[in-house]
């Protein structure tokens, strides 16, 4: 076993390997970027874009050089910050360097530019998987840190993305030439990473770190583990034998053998059959003939029409394998319509697949005994998908609309090759990704509205810090501590959203309220006095000029500047000979709350807006301690999370209602300071927004739980162990 110094120079090594291929790649990349742009500027015909990619060729040249400066700086510290936090070192918020945190991006950039970063991580991700995955895993051991987040390796896309930002946001001044140099890192550097990844692995197995890792399989910690290992499974041969000899027990118990034939008409079979039933998922049940007892038309709804087809001719003509088939897939369709999880509307489209489904399970026995057959994926996709509608999703719904066009697809298409199921999941799986997209787009005005509003929580909280700080180690005037809570407050969150905290105005506004403070404190001797005399006119310039700024009206300036002369004449009122001058007049007794919100001037519009203090646990969004995976932290949330969002049971009794459905719901946006977070359903519904706290409680009571990314148990696993248990207790 390596010792931890051990471990500590091996990231090292790790650190300087990806620091130095990833310096190559954005070198080749910026000696690459005038021919790339100059070819782009030929393909638009768009004069203020061919203007825009002319001035990025120019910067590409003269600020090549600092871009690399500074990505190699950025890097190195995106590392370092994500290594501290893993072993958990570093403070709270308390502790934390505010000029981080980005709110300068939030105030003057579009928060197109963050979601197009985070976009490219995700990207770099899907294009690295197995690599990626591997090396949280390895570098997880180097940490210390089994449960190491993805997202909190300091060598993943996060990290490598994240340092890209920085740079161009150090280096160009305009989202707009900050885009450029985004896509030309997407089109000419992403392919490099992965051999840094690579290269990286390889020389972790060689110091035995992991040597052998299952590539494709990322850890999910708050994933519960499989009761039995993959090698421990039973044979699934011996799985899809086991569900017809269960069947042939049950029928010789009942006295039949099923499937000879009726009346001694000959049996349909083979291609026979499976033409008799391509016609019948072509022209719907009216394709069975005048002997048939079904009802006409197509296979819609929730009717389990392969109940009918067993007592038609042709089922009742059919061979005994082929009717045990038939008896099986019909209950398989009978558990999904019991299935408390998938929407009603969801188990009609499903239940539309009862005879393309009958066709395969007919065709091809392996069926039930290989888990990667194309119609048990095709089956297991549309179980994910169903388990995250809404309760109420019907033909209301567009997405209803989208999903029945490529179901009827499939039943228009299939005849005998299975790879149809195949490319009828891929089109559900990019219809899904596409109805997140465009929800996701859909919720940016929301998005922007809600990071506006977690900017101001944390102005004033950060503001009433500084302030209280100083109030609380001073004796003030209560005409001057009105000021200071009342409108000096205003100004410094305006100046902390605009400007941030290492802007000059903000250091500005906390060295004028320090000199309003000391100005109003006794002043002992002459020297004392004479400072304060000179000091008084370019404070109440400063002064005034804050309030004009903050928005303040006239009559604010007119009320406290005269209160103001008053405590100043008092403290100069003292007699020259040395002694102490008279106390300035006491503030009244009052304990300082900070907890009510302000109305201040909208930074970002017309107006004004009523600010709340920064969300509950602000410090436990911005700490660099190591987290264990717990379901009910907040922080543990990522975008792209489903959530199953739960009624009340107590509120429901009450209401002496029974409980709503479980309302699922995806996280499509997460403040920077993870203060709001923002929800939506697949059914077109209002967004779910919840403060930290909100969903805090929501977690811990259970009103919201966390959805596995992917079921412990496939849905046609599920379904199917449903069926076998159902008929091990009719054999018994």
């Amino acid at each position: 076993m390596q010792g931890t110094s051990a471990f500590d120079a091996l990231l090292a090594k790790c650190r300087d390997v990806a620091s130095g291929q990833l310096d190559e790649a954005i070198s080749a990349m910026l000696a690459k970027a005038d021919e790339a742009l100059a070819e782009r500027i030929t393909k638009t015909q768009d004069r203020e874009q061919q203007k825009r990619l002319q001035e990025a060729r120019e910067l590409a040249r003269t600020k090549g050089p600092e871009l690399e400066k500074q990505f190699h700086q950025r890097f190195l510290g995106e590392f370092q910050q994500r290594s501290n936090k893993a072993r958990q070192i570093g403070g709270g918020f308390a502790d934390a360097d505010l000029s981080s945190m980005e709110l300068s991006l939030v105030a003057d950039e579009d928060l197109a530019e963050t979601l197009k970063f985070n976009e490219l991580a995700a990207k770099l991700r899907r294009l690295c998987e197995d690599e990626v995955n591997a090396l949280d895993q390895r570098v997880g051991v180097l940490l210390g840190d089994a449960d190491l987040q993805p997202e909190a390796n300091p060598l993943s896309p996060n990290a490598i993305c994240d340092a890209w930002k920085h740079a161009c946001q150090a280096v160009f001044e305009g989202a707009e030439m900050r885009a450029v140099f985004l896509e030309l890192f997407d089109a000419l550097v992403l392919e490099a990473v992965r051999p840094a990844y690579e290269a990286l692995n390889d020389l972790l197995v060689q110091n035995s770190i992991l040597p052998k890792i299952r590539y494709g399989a990322p850890k999910k910690e708050h994933k519960k583990k499989r009761k039995k290992k993959d090698d421990d499974d039973s044979d699934d041969e011996a799985g899809g034998q086991d569900i017809f000899a269960v069947l042939q027990k049950l029928a010789a118990s009942q006295g039949g053998g099923g499937g000879s034939g009726v009346g001694g008409d000959p049996l349909v079979q083979g291609a026979e059959l499976l033409n008799s039933l391509t016609q019948l998922q072509l022209d719907g049940l009216a394709a069975l003939g005048a002997g048939a007892t079904l009802p006409t038309g197509p296979v819609t709804g929730t009717t389990n029409v392969l109940h009918e087809l067993k007592s038609s001719q042709v089922g009742a003509a059919m061979g005994q394998v082929d009717a045990m088939t038939l008896d099986v897939v019909a209950m398989l369709f009978d558990q999904l319509f019991d299935d408390p999880k998938i929407p009603l509307g969801a188990k009609g489209l499903i239940g539309r697949m009862q005879i393309p489904v009958l066709k395969v399970a007919i065709a091809d026995k392996t069926f039930f005994q290989r888990k990667d057959h194309p119609a048990r994926n095709l089956l297991d996709t549309l179980g994910e998908i169903a388990i995250r509608l809404p309760a109420d999703f019907n033909t209301g719904s567009a997405l209803f609309g989208h999903l029945e066009t490529i179901i009827q697809g499939l039943i228009s298409e299939y005849k005998d090759d299975v790879e149809t199921f195949t490319l009828v999941r891929e089109q559900l799986v990019a219809l899904m990704a596409r109805e997140d997209r465009r929800i996701e787009e859909e919720a940016r005005a929301a998005a922007e509205r809600i990071i506006q509003e977690e900017a101001l929580s944390v102005a004033k909280s950060v503001a009433q810090a500084e302030m209280s700080a100083r109030l609380q180690a001073a004796n003030l005037p209560g005409a001057v501590l009105e000021f200071l809570i009342e409108h000096w407050l205003r100004l410094m969150m305006l100046i902390h959203v605009k400007r941030g905290p290492d802007s000059e105005p903000w250091k500005r506004s906390l060295e004028v309220m320090d000199q309003l403070i000391w100005s109003v404190q006794p002043k002992e001797g002459a020297e004392e006095r004479r400072k304060l005399m000179v000091a008084i006119p370019p404070l109440l310039k400063s002064l005034a000029a804050g309030l004009t700024a903050a928005g303040a009206a006239e009559e604010v300036r007119e009320a406290f500047f005269p209160d103001l002369m008053r405590i100043h004449t008092t403290i100069l009122s003292a007699s020259p000979k040395g002694e102490a001058a008279p106390a300035a007049p006491e503030a009244p007794a009052k304990a300082l709350d900070f907890t009510a919100p302000i109305t201040i001037r909208n930074p970002f519009g017309e107006g004004t807006v009523q600010v709340s203090g920064a969300d509950a646990d602000l410090a436990g969004s911005g700490s660099f301690g190591r987290r264990r995976w717990d379901p009910t932290n907040p922080d543990n949330l990522k975008v792209g999370d489903w959530l199953e969002f739960r009624d009340p049971a107590a509120q429901a009794a009450e209401a002496g209602a029974p409980p709503k459905p479980a309302r699922p719901a995806r996280l499509i946006f997460v403040t920077p300071r993870k203060t709001r977070y923002i929800f939506c359903d697949r059914g077109e519904k209002d967004y779910i927004e919840c403060t930290r706290s909100e969903i805090e409680r929501r977690l811990r009571a259970g009103e919201a739980v966390v959805m596995e990314e992917e079921p412990e148990v496939p849905f046609f696993e599920r379904i199917m162990g449903g069926v076998m248990g159902k008929l091990k207790g009719k054999a018994a």
